[in-house]
């Protein structure tokens, strides 16, 4: 009899196929009924929407994306687990969040008893309205319609809620009040300093302070230092066809002198 029974376990209760016969055969289960169809049935019946469970008398409506693989063989177990990690995700406190370790440990007991009410089929409808309560109170994202987080979705703690109130619901005690910190200055990579700075500044006539007298620097080089001035000059703008004299004469709308025999033999005494 036992061995018959866990044949007929074996079995989809839909279609009736049965490994045996069909090899490679697999099933999966939902986490609202936890009925366990195989892929073929959930294929069928949720490929085009949202629709009831296929399995005689269950008439909850469901998703072809809330069916997935089993993990535990016993489906109590897979149960109590999926109601775990959906509490879990809602009731997420830690335990620096408290004031005292008294009122953490009066936290998880109060988890714990949301749990067992939940897996054991207790006060169901209250249990799950205090944990949708609690969710809208904290911001807290929630996919079903009993106001549990479904399997995979994700959970955003406290938003748009009081800045300063710790559990706007009242469900959970003992809870520290939420210190906002102050609002910090943008960072400043220049640390305070300018961060323009005048490299040169346009007058109408410059003070040329080489000209002056020389200091020991200027004659560390034993030559004179106006000559070596004048020397760098030219090396500086005689290869690029700049010719001083000509563009002061094109701008004054004068001719350009004619260099006489003095001035030659005064330049090849300069150099």
């Amino acid at each position: 009899m036992d061995e018959e029974d866990s044949v007929g376990a074996n079995k989809c209760p839909v279609c009736g196929s049965d490994p045996r016969t069909h090899p490679g055969l697999r099933f999966k289960i939902n986490t609202k009924c936890y009925h366990r169809i195989c892929e073929g049935c959930v294929d069928r019946h949720f490929s085009s929407g949202k629709a009831e469970c296929p399995v005689a008398g269950c008439h909850v409506s469901l998703w072809k994306r809330e069916w997935r693989t089993q993990t535990f063989e016993d489906l109590k177990i897979e149960r109590e687990v999926e109601i775990r990690k959906r509490v879990n995700k809602i009731l997420d406190r830690q335990e620096e969040e408290f004031e005292t370790k008294r009122d953490y440990d009066d936290f998880l007991e109060l988890k714990e008893e949301l749990i067992m009410n939940l897996v054991l089929r207790t006060d169901v409808a209250a249990t799950n309205r205090k944990l949708k309560e609690y969710a809208q109170a904290n911001g807290i994202k929630t996919d079903s319609a009993d106001g549990t987080t479904e399997a995979g979705g994700k959970a955003t703690r406290r938003k748009d809620v009081a800045p300063d109130a710790a559990d706007p619901s009242g469900l959970i005690k003992g809870l520290k009040k939420i210190v906002i910190p102050e609002a910090k200055a943008p960072y400043d990579p220049f640390m305070g300093m300018p961060r323009t700075k005048n490299y040169y500044e346009v007058k109408e006539s410059y003070v040329n302070k080489a000209r002056g007298k020389p200091t020991d620097a200027m004659l560390a080089g034993g030559y004179d230092f106006a000559q070596y001035m004048d020397e760098c000059l030219l090396r500086a703008f005689a290869g690029l066809g700049v010719f001083i004299e000509d563009e002061m004469c094109a701008r004054d709308n004068t001719a350009v002198p004619v260099p006489g025999p003095a001035t030659v033999a005064a330049s090849n005494d300069v150099f």
